[in-house]
């Protein structure tokens, strides 16, 4: 987890130049690339790239807007701005509002029509609205939280929490000409989902024409793919209780392994986080030897062999990081395996060497194995479009029920894979 979460620094702090267009003061439309990195805050400026590859910063009081598709579009508005402390931990008692003036910010068009609403997150991550009916003024959609001193109580918790939704209060003045909404936005919640819905059903009521919405929502998307590769099988016992088994060197064997895939993608830096999920089936064949000298009568020596016959359904769940940037999208995997055993075959025989006829036993080599297996698996990889090519190793903890005599099954895979509707 810890390399994912580098490996997702480093990948934000490199540039991502995509197509974009700024609007300059002159009212000029400049295409280009912009440096977009699906701000969660918005950006104090940005970056942007010329036909010719010069690459000039421009800040709010610089431009009028910039985008890089209908649905991100940023605009610069100077607006004051409440960036009074919200969250309780930072509120101190009878803490004062502060009212920032004049300040020139990019907003992000959320809603665009006759009423629009631009949204900000800023470095404190305050969560900020505002509304503009027409060109007439801005107004920042307000919540006022103090801590004030209870009467009567000298401790710490004679302190509470007074807020005023002082935004439910402007919300009628603004939709006043539509009546019919005027009584409804004063139960409005604090939202981007209510503040979008106050916008739509206005422009609505008043144009009768349905509103431009401009952001989409995130949402999660889900691709489906199959998988198919190779296996390498390692298999080791380890303990005391049963001396012979761990002796045996199993030798490493290939396998086949095959099945569907269900990427889970987030809506958080251009699709880069993925819980990856796939179910595949996997058996495999393995037997091994081990020879034993009888100390006490070294005419005598015992012959054992070990064989194990496996099918297991496997339900692997991972969080992936994709480097987004190229075409061909590198990605990393961490996450654990889930297997349980359908086919669950294996034996043991032992010759013993004894003159004039050798002499067999034969049995179970694990007997009542455990039909789940619990592992981790890290891998590495890349796609472009809807192949992928990933190498990956995993380490479960193998088939044996004895605390004494435990088990370990390691194996690196090689898979290709073909997701549907991936771009």
């Amino acid at each position: 987890m810890i390399i994912l979460l580098f490996s997702a620094r480093t990948a934000n702090s490199q540039e991502n130049f995509i197509p974009g267009s700024v609007l300059t003061l002159s009212n000029d439309t400049l295409k280009g690339l912009l440096d977009y990195r699906d701000w969660e805050l918005n950006p104090a400026k940005i970056r942007f790239k010329n036909s010719s590859g010069e690459i000039k910063t421009f800040k709010p009081y610089g431009i009028k807007a910039f985008w890089v598709s209908k649905d991100v579009v940023f605009l610069s508005k100077r607006l004051a701005m409440d960036v009074s402390n919200y969250r309780v931990e930072d509120l101190v008692l009878d803490d004062s509002e502060i009212i920032v003036r004049d300040t020139t910010v990019f907003v992000r068009v959320i809603v665009g029509g006759r009423l629009s609403l631009y949204y900000m997150k800023d470095a404190k991550e305050k969560e900020h609205f505002w509304f503009q009916n027409k060109s007439d003024s801005i107004f920042e959609m307000r919540i006022t939280r103090r801590m004030v001193k209870t009467q009567g109580v000298a401790y710490r918790s004679d302190r509470a929490l007074a807020s005023l939704n002082l935004f439910q209060l402007i919300l009628p003045g603004i939709v006043s000409d539509c009546p019919a909404m005027a009584e409804k936005v004063k139960t409005t919640a604090f939202s981007m989902k209510d503040f979008m819905r106050v916008a739509e059903q206005y422009n609505d009521c008043i144009t009768g024409v349905k509103t431009s919405t401009v952001m989409q929502t995130n949402k999660v998307k889900l691709t489906f793919g199959l998988i198919a590769g190779a296996s390498t099988v390692n298999l080791k016992f380890y303990g005391a209780d049963n001396v012979t088994i761990t002796q045996v060197s199993f030798p490493s064997i290939w396998t086949y392994t095959g099945g569907v895939a269900l990427k889970i993608i987030l809506p958080y830096l251009n699709g880069s986080w993925i819980i990856y999920n796939d179910l595949i089936y996997r058996p495999y064949h393995i037997s091994g030897t081990y020879d034993e000298s009888n100390i006490f009568d070294p005419g005598t020596s015992s012959h054992y062999t070990y064989d194990f016959t496996m099918g297991y359904l496997k339900v692997n769940t991972m969080l992936r990081y994709q480097f987004p940037k190229w075409a061909v999208k590198p990605f990393l995997n961490l996450g654990m395996s889930n297997s349980f055993a359908l086919v669950n075959n294996n034996s043991y025989t032992r010759t013993i060497s004894t003159t004039p006829n050798p002499t067999y036993e034969e049995g179970p080599a694990v007997p009542n194995p455990k039909i789940y297996e619990a592992g981790l698996i890290c891998g590495i990889g890349a796609c472009f479009k809807g192949f992928g090519l990933e190498i990956r190793y995993e380490w479960a903890n193998g088939m044996s029920p004895k605390s004494m005599v435990t088990a370990s099954e390691n194996s690196f895979t090689f898979l290709l894979s073909y997701t549907f509707g991936q771009k």
